[in-house]
């Protein structure tokens, strides 16, 4: 699950941290046609180590659970 303060680890490289800072809904409007909204989940991480250590990334929730995986403490 999903929490604000938890860590999670790169599926494919367990040296590879991030602390998940914030979870947001952002609204996705086609430019053709603008009665049509999809809602999109995002997730805000900041990596704690490896290489981007200290940089901010937004990822969908979607994009989040495929690639990394939430350490239950």
């Amino acid at each position: 699950m999903i929490k604000v303060g938890k860590l999670a680890k790169y599926k494919t490289d367990d040296t590879v941290l991030v602390e998940i800072v914030s979870t947001y809904n952002k609204a996705d409007i086609d430019p053709n046609c603008p009665e049509s909204v999809a809602i999109i989940g995002m997730v805000k991480v900041m990596y704690i180590s490896g290489s981007e250590q200290g940089k901010h990334r937004a990822l969908s929730t979607r994009n989040f659970y495929h690639f990394w995986e939430v350490i239950n403490d």
